[in-house]
């Protein structure tokens, strides 16, 4: 028997396998972190259940796009750029096997940002998966089956009398 944490998790999974095969689609894939570290909640309220997926902090990033560094000082921009340069922009770099030095790179973000859709992101990693026709059918199914669990209860309380 079906019940609505299975209706849930079946969804996420879903879900979450869709995201996968977008961002690998998408060709976004560079350590593979984002994929490695989405996870599912769920958790029980009152009202019924908050679901979702967390990813990395830069999801939003690979979804819209990022504005430039907000303090253009000569100094916060070295910084950025040192940090940048030396840590995730490094290994984005060698994993996509693009010859340009990740200082460069974090130069450009700094200063001009970036907009998605791009050369290296057509966009829609998470916006083309979790759309309001997909949530509209898990809210069908959950409603479904709360409709099936009145029915049955009613069903057994005639059965019995109404005792």
């Amino acid at each position: 028997m079906s019940s609505a944490r299975t209706i849930i998790d079946n969804w996420l999974n879903g879900v979450e396998r869709d995201l996968i095969g977008n961002y690998n689609r998408l060709g976004l894939k560079a350590s593979g972190q984002w994929e490695q570290t989405l996870q599912q909640f769920v958790s029980t309220t009152n009202q019924g259940f908050t679901i979702g997926i967390k990813g990395q902090d830069y999801t939003e990033q690979l979804e819209n796009g990022r504005r430039p560094n907000q303090n253009q000082s000569p100094e916060a921009l070295k910084a950025w750029v040192g940090w940048a340069g030396s840590t995730f922009l490094a290994g984005w770099v060698k994993d996509k096997g693009i010859d340009i030095s990740p200082y460069a790179v974090a130069w450009g973000i700094a200063r001009n940002g970036w907009v998605v859709p791009n050369q290296y992101n057509a966009g829609g990693l998470v916006s083309d998966v979790v759309t309001v026709k997909r949530i509209s059918e898990l809210n069908n199914e959950l409603v479904l089956f709360r409709v099936g669990e009145l029915r049955s209860d009613i069903v057994k309380k005639l059965n019995n009398g109404n005792n």
